[in-house]
């Protein structure tokens, strides 16, 4: 993995380890244009500027350059995402990268006796700042929308069943191909079939396979 610079910026009143995000671009071997790429993560997670990214406008004579810094903490969101081997090589590094800042911190902190009750006040909003990371991770994981490989593998499912409950009946199996998507609508509470998000894709996929005639009828 190339070497991604981490830098200090000041957010939200704070100095935080942070990434340019075109360093991260570039690393993941992103093929989406870097400002199109940018500003859709931050749209469609709902990153948060001057909390999550600061905004950098650079000119050059007439042209003007836009760059995203990204906190680790969103960097690391952003390669979870990706969900490539690269994304997660590269969230594995910032994680190390975290973890040596930590120890380090700690290792300055057991010079000064006399700090040892705020590096435990430290410790317990640290912890709780992890806590709400990882859930907030395993929220947008469970609530994104499928990709295309799983909406395509539910469509063949579905054909596979429709054919094989309605079997040499040619009617029975055109009023099968809408009944099941109904059935399937009302099983996972959705307004259309293509809205069940990545976390339920499995047990879609298994209603679909599992489902009975009487189910659907």
């Amino acid at each position: 993995m190339k070497h991604i610079a981490i830098i200090k910026e000041t957010i939200n009143g704070a100095e935080i380890n942070s990434v340019n995000s075109r360093d991260l671009h570039k690393n993941l071997g992103a093929k989406t244009d870097y400002s199109k790429w940018a500003t859709r993560l931050i749209e469609k997670y709902e990153f948060v500027e001057n909390e999550d990214y600061l905004t950098i406008v650079k000119k050059d004579g007439r042209q003007i350059s836009t760059d995203y810094i990204f906190t680790i903490d969103m960097a690391k969101e952003v390669c979870m995402v990706a969900n490539t081997d690269k994304g997660r090589e590269t969230r594995k590094y910032f994680i190390s990268i975290e973890k040596q800042h930590n120890k380090n911190a700690l290792s300055e902190l057991s010079d000064h006796k006399h700090k040892i009750h705020s590096l435990l006040e430290y410790t317990d909003k640290m912890g709780d700042v992890v806590t709400e990371h990882d859930k907030r991770i395993e929220n947008l994981e469970k609530n994104r929308r499928m990709e295309s490989w799983m909406e395509k593998n539910l469509l063949d499912a579905k054909a596979r069943k429709v054919y094989e409950l309605g079997a040499d009946d040619k009617e029975l199996i055109k009023k099968l191909h809408s009944r099941v998507w109904k059935a399937f609508k009302n099983k996972f509470n959705l307004p259309r079939y293509s809205e069940l998000t990545a976390g339920r894709y499995e047990d879609g996929l298994m209603w679909l396979n599992n489902v009975t005639l009487a189910e659907v009828i």
